[in-house]
């Protein structure tokens, strides 16, 4: 295809959104419609590329990938290598596992799987995934996995490969828009209901092609239009909204319309053409691969959001190292023809991988250790057999050769006690098993939506209890959930995202309020557990903290600022009671009507009349704002026994 200056331009415009997104998404909150860009761009190009070499019979599969290779894999090993040596000195243990189960995902162009697996409430931010714009390389690449042969086999049987295209772009819209309120995070990973950005680039390339672009007549008005749609996408669309769907359609034609409007277009000609953008444009490939990795890290070693100061350095320093790639690796490789090339840098993408596997395998805790316990308790494959594949999140026994005897079921702010009390519970000769899912309360009869994600959590509570009524073996069981968050319908002590979390009742769809919905169903599930006998335990979690724990300690090797340690170590004890009170009074309210149930407050042991403290002998007892670490789950195992038993 003709080289054109004005789509290096565009390439420009969509990394210049993309980067101020990230570094300001409070400014720039509609940014990530350059993604969209990306991908109407690259099919257009892409595809050009192959159906013109289709025309001349030229087309060769082994030189598309050939030159595939040589375009993205260079800058990924580089910027890739680079992290992986960065983050072995700032990150955390933990930090640096998870870097190396990305940079494994990044190098097998499969981390849009690992991170649609990976979103809800028990996922790590976004800003603390170095590799998280790896997505978006991941969906280009496993569509130009297909797309050369479904072209290639449409020409072989004489179909009209323009109209693959169309049939395949209107299959794959309806399937974003069909999707994305029910599956929202599925669809925004997923290349079957992307495909259609990069389709409409193709199917524009056919146009183009056939000389049929309509643009050319009055390419003024075609580019004006094009460009106000993306600046309409750009004012129009936020971060919470439901992506991509309908409304990446104006993004996406915006950038088509520019392109199909041609270099006779004042705004391409002028702007689009001129010597900077097209330069930005150029080296926009490394830059997206290089700001995001560097804003990430920038964030996790602050451990808070960093100054606008740091963030503006990160960009500079970003198109710095962009250039630096650009110049002395992307254009020497490029313009390299040998196989041993090639061969070399497959081999040099498989290592990367392979030593992100490494890091993931070897330097985290061991998960079988409860005393060497972390972000939270594993799942094993061995417990989900044994008691179902419902509990893919929580499901962990203290000892596999023997039935339990204690069950513990409740969501993350249950799965946070099983360490201590797995240990204080073998003490006594019983066996505790965790059975559960995030975002999910241990009761019967209630849907629970986090963000927007439609959580499993009737299905996981009906199994559970069944496990509880029906093993003659489990004489207790201990019920534990984020209350004051469902009461209140957040995820945080702060007031931010107050209606994060949604409950319902399925059988009394008629209840309004969070709090009779609780109600119900915690009724409802004391009087199945009860009819069984068993001994019940509402065990009430620990306070939400309004900060983050690790500020309380200089824990991190490497910092941009100096820390300034949070004292005292607490929220106030006033703050929290008044926080939980609602949920309280339920619990109260409830257990006074069975009296086989215990109810005990976690919070007597860490809170002393004036604060509820998050360190204490020299200990961090939380690991994040809502969750216990390990040495909390110690702490407080060893001074709940009494009152659980």
């Amino acid at each position: 295809m003709i080289y054109r200056p004005d789509i290096d331009g565009l390439r420009a415009l969509a990394i210049i959104l993309v980067v101020l997104f990230h570094a300001f998404p409070g400014l720039f909150p509609g940014g990530f419609v350059g993604v969209d860009i990306f991908f109407v761009i690259s099919g257009y190009l892409i595809t050009g590329i192959i159906i013109e070499a289709q025309a001349r019979e030229s087309f060769r599969l082994a030189d598309f990938y050939s030159r595939r290779i040589k375009r993205i894999f260079p800058a990924l090993i580089v910027v890739m290598a680079c992290c992986l040596l960065v983050g072995r000195w700032v990150l955390m243990p933990q930090e640096y596992q998870r870097l190396g189960q990305h940079a494994l995902a990044g190098a097998a162009y499969v981390s849009n799987f690992l991170l649609s697996t990976e979103a809800g409430y028990f996922d790590f931010s976004s800003e603390s995934k170095p590799f998280l714009h790896l997505w978006s390389l991941s969906i280009e690449e496993q569509f130009y996995l297909i797309w050369p042969l479904a072209l290639m086999l449409a020409s072989r049987q004489k179909f009209d490969t323009k109209k693959l295209t169309l049939l395949l772009l209107i299959a794959s819209f309806s399937l974003n828009v069909a999707m994305v309120e029910r599956w929202p995070t599925i669809t925004f990973y997923s290349p079957a209901s992307r495909a259609w950005e990069l389709l409409v680039g193709a199917f524009l390339a056919h146009l183009h092609l056939q000389k049929k672009v309509w643009a050319t007549k009055n390419p003024n008005l075609v580019a004006f239009c094009g460009a106000a749609l993306i600046a309409w996408a750009l004012v129009e669309s936020h971060a919470g909204m439901q992506l991509p769907g309908w409304q990446a359609l104006f993004p996406a034609i915006g950038a088509a319309c520019l392109i199909a409007s041609g270099n006779e277009a004042w705004i391409n000609r002028r702007i689009l053409a001129a010597r900077l953008p097209v330069f930005i444009g150029l080296i926009s490939y490394p830059l997206y691969l290089w700001h995001w990795p560097l804003l990430s890290f920038a964030r996790i070693v602050e451990e808070r959001p960093v100054s606008e100061e740091v963030r503006v350095a990160i960009i500079v320093l970003s198109l710095a190292l962009a250039w630096g790639t650009y110049r002395f690796i992307e254009k020497p490789v490029r313009d390299g023809k040998t196989r041993k090339l090639i061969a070399g840098l497959g081999a040099a993408l498989a290592f990367t991988g392979f030593a992100g596997f490494q890091i993931h395998s070897h330097s985290g805790v061991p998960k079988s250790d409860p005393t060497k316990w972390g972000s939270k308790w594993a799942p094993t494959r061995e417990c989900q057999k044994a008691f179902g594949e419902e509990f893919w999140d929580f499901c962990s026994i203290y000892d596999s050769n023997k039935r339990p005897t204690v069950l513990l079921l409740g969501d993350s702010n249950a799965n946070q006690f099983f360490p201590g009390l797995s240990l204080a519970y073998a003490k006594d000769g019983d066996n505790l098993l965790n059975l559960g899912h995030g975002f999910c309360p241990p009761l019967l009869d209630i849907n629970v939506t986090a963000g927007n994600n439609k959580m499993p959590c009737n299905a996981v509570a009906e199994k559970a209890i069944a496990h509880a009524v029906n093993d003659p073996s489990i004489r207790t069981v201990v019920l534990s959930m984020m209350g004051e968050g469902y009461a209140e319908g957040r995820r945080s002590a702060t007031p931010t995202n107050p209606g994060f979390i949604r409950i319902s009742s399925i059988t009394e769809p008629a209840l309004s309020t969070n709090l009779a919905v609780l109600e119900h169903s915690m009724r409802m599930t004391l009087a199945r557990l009860s009819a069984a006998n068993k001994k019940i335990v509402l065990l009430i979690s620990v306070p939400m903290l309004d900060f983050n724990p690790r500020t309380c300690v200089a824990s991190r090797p490497w910092r941009i600022t100096p820390l300034q340690l949070k004292t005292p170590c607490a929220v106030p004890q006033s703050e929290a009671k008044a926080r939980g009170k609602s949920f309280g009074l339920i619990v109260n309210k409830v257990a006074r009507d069975f009296p086989k149930v215990t109810v005990v407050d976690s919070a007597q042991e860490l809170c002393d009349g004036d604060n509820c403290w998050a360190l204490r002998d020299g200990k961090l007892l939380y690991r994040d704002a809502g969750h216990l670490g390990v040495d909390g789950s110690m702490y407080l195992a060893e001074r709940l026994m009494p009152k659980l038993q």
